[in-house]
């Protein structure tokens, strides 16, 4: 799994499909990186705490990406994961399974 770095790919996701969990908004757009890479940003705003709490929301959603995208995630795709405030209290179990939900429903090939 690679990371969304620039800008650009940030706004070219916001184009694309999204779906809402309690814990985050999933957006899903074709991908720049080629046709078998996976890439996953992460968008952790102010609002939700200072840089203590945006960090261990971001690790929280980062470790759910990284064990749930390389099986239920389709390659040549590019995740956006927008936090909510949900996202730090709720049980990782709970966040794994919003994780493969929110895949589901973005799925192109419905299983």
């Amino acid at each position: 799994m690679f990371t969304i770095r620039r800008r650009r790919d940030f706004l070219a996701a916001r184009s694309g499909e999204r779906v809402g969990t309690t814990g985050f908004l999933l957006l899903k757009s074709a991908g720049s990186a080629g046709p078998d890479h996976i890439r996953a940003g992460f968008t952790v705003t102010r609002k939700l705490g200072g840089a203590v709490l945006r960090n261990r929301i971001r690790r929280r959603l980062k470790e759910a990406a990284r064990a749930v995208l390389p099986t239920a995630g389709e390659a040549g795709f590019d995740y956006v994961f927008i936090a909510r405030p949900a996202a730090l209290n709720r049980k990782f179990d709970d966040l794994l399974d919003d994780v493969k939900r929110a895949l589901l429903r973005l799925s192109s090939h419905p299983k």
